[in-house]
């Protein structure tokens, strides 16, 4: 059986190894939307790029004005349509992105509670003099954090489909 401050010293080292993993998740879900939003970004530009060549190109061709006016028209038509689709795109890789938040999250919610549980267990091993201002003191912490969390959750705008 473990002495009394080697099961804090365990109990202090599982929690500084929760907090590492949680930083590396966050990091990873951070890195991962970072590329997303890199490759939309260079896709985004070649398209720009392969729509200013067309037009360029179109434009040489032009012989009279009422060409020049339609192929004006067309032009801003097709614009028009690009802008929407990146902004729709947009729209994507952002909902994307929270979700993969969303679920680092929960997991890390759900680490956590195993975490303090597991503190919990400890907690009842210990001396009786100790535990109540300790107990009061975690379940102060980490219900506070809970229910920041649900109340974040609750007061988001709702997806639209």
């Amino acid at each position: 059986m473990f002495s009394f401050s080697e099961q804090w010293a365990l109990a202090g080292k599982a929690v500084v190894e929760a907090q590492l993993s949680s930083a590396q998740a966050y990091l990873q879900a951070a890195v991962d939307s970072g590329a997303s939003v890199l490759d939309w970004q260079i896709d985004a530009g070649r398209a720009a790029l392969a729509a200013a060549t067309v037009a360029g190109n179109q434009l040489l061709s032009v012989k009279d004005t009422q060409a020049l006016l339609q192929l004006s028209r067309t032009q801003s038509q097709l614009a028009i349509e690009r802008i929407g689709a990146y902004g729709r795109q947009a729209k994507d890789v952002a909902q994307e992105t929270q979700e993969k938040f969303d679920t680092v999250t929960k997991g890390e919610f759900a680490a956590s509670r195993q975490k303090f549980g597991e503190l919990l267990q400890l907690v009842k091993q210990t001396p009786v003099p100790l535990i109540i201002p300790f107990n009061n003191f975690l379940k102060t912490t980490f219900g506070g954090a809970d229910e920041g969390y649900d109340k974040n959750k609750n007061t988001r705008p709702a997806r639209q489909m």
